[in-house]
């Protein structure tokens, strides 16, 4: 496993921070096999999604009703190589974040559960040899009991009281 720490300004759109940036980089091959769910505004995934409907994304859902949608009705089950998981990384920033784009964040979308149904959806698009590039406060990523191995970690740190973004990229085995 391949663990660095580097230093940068913080940012609340990650894909634009440069080590972060950087790192995408290193793994992006071909665009349209990429999927998130969490886009925003400077996602390199080609099947992208976002609440906020002024992202340039291809869907503006909740996250899990666009991974179901994928997987369901346009039956793209094990069809991407690569997922982003970069959603917002507290209670707080949740319901920010839906407020911000005119929606009433509840008690499941501020509990852990926010991020597992999307994660159990997005383990069922990538497929096997797929990677999961997931962004956060933590490194604890998908996990082995999920089907996924950590390859490497970047640890972003933003300096002062900002806590360090988390890059964690692992692969379907």
């Amino acid at each position: 496993m391949i663990i660095n720490r580097v230093w940068s300004m913080p940012s609340s759109q990650t894909f634009t921070i440069k080590p972060i940036r950087e790192l995408l980089t290193r793994y992006i091959k071909n665009p349209e096999k990429w999927i998130d769910p969490f886009a925003g505004y400077n996602s390199p995934a080609y099947w992208s999604n976002d609440l906020d409907e002024s992202a340039k994304t291809l869907y503006h859902t909740e996250a899990s009703v666009f991974c179901r949608h994928l997987l369901y009705q346009l039956k793209m089950v094990e069809s991407f190589e690569w997922g982003l998981f970069d959603p917002p990384y507290s209670a707080r920033q949740i319901t920010e974040h839906y407020k911000a784009v005119g929606h009433q964040a509840d008690m499941v979308d501020t509990s852990n559960t926010f991020y597992s149904r999307v994660l159990v959806y997005m383990a069922k698009l990538i497929k096997s040899g797929g990677y999961l590039i997931h962004c956060g406060w933590n490194s604890n990523g998908y996990g082995k009991s999920n089907g996924f191995e950590i390859v490497e970690i970047l640890l972003v740190a933003h300096g002062g009281q900002h806590h360090d973004t988390i890059v964690t990229v692992e692969i379907k085995i």
